[in-house]
């Protein structure tokens, strides 16, 4: 995977530093650039995301990161919590909060579509949920002409409701969440106030 290496090496950034975009470990990027591992399927759109990259990529500043690499930190954030819970929801509404500001900050349309390569589960279905649900609003933000394919995978659909941050479920408070909630999250059974994920 010797392209992998030019790559990396012509965007001036080192294994850990790709490693931490595609959301695995620095063995697994020496592994692949030596041609002793097979990237499966969503490694290989993950290659093919950075090759797509400019010198100039925002994706140079390491907080930025991708799907894949926040799947990861929430995967880790996640770990100890229960499910369920206000508290959790707060936890998960402040890292998406994050991730929109990333995002933000990738106004490339090759940053933008490196950003949004298939992330790894982070081991909660609604959480994963979540996630394609921003990817597809982002991209409905952006000027991006279609929603990644790994969004459209019926696991990521909901089959119950999921009312973030909300302890209670009052009509006003499920009217605001309905009215003023994401589309592409509603469509997936997942209920946010747009008001309430800015102010987090």
């Amino acid at each position: 995977m010797s392209d992998l290496l030019e790559q990396r090496k012509r965007l001036g950034m080192t294994q850990t530093h790709v490693a931490f975009l595609f959301g695995t470990k620095q063995p697994n990027i020496s592994a692949y650039e030596a041609g002793s591992l097979d990237p499966g399927e969503v490694v290989g759109e993950r290659i093919a995301g950075l090759r797509q990259l400019s010198v100039q990529t925002a994706h140079q500043d390491s907080w930025l990161g991708t799907l894949a690499s926040h799947a990861v930190a929430l995967r880790e954030l996640l770990l100890p919590l229960p499910p369920g819970g206000v508290a959790r929801d707060l936890l998960i509404m402040r890292y998406v909060t994050g991730m929109n500001d990333a995002f933000a900050q990738a106004p490339m349309p090759a940053d933008q579509a490196f950003f949004l390569t298939p992330p790894g589960s982070t081991g909660a279905n609604e959480v994963d949920a979540l996630l394609a649900g921003m990817a597809v609003h982002w991209c409905r933000m952006t000027t991006a002409e279609r929603t990644p394919s790994w969004t459209h995978a019926p696991h990521l659909f909901l089959a119950t409701t999921w009312w973030i941050g909300l302890d209670s479920l009052t009509p006003r408070l499920k009217f605001d969440a309905f009215t003023n909630g994401v589309p592409s999250l509603r469509a997936r059974g997942i209920f946010l106030d747009r008001t309430t994920l800015a102010s987090v």
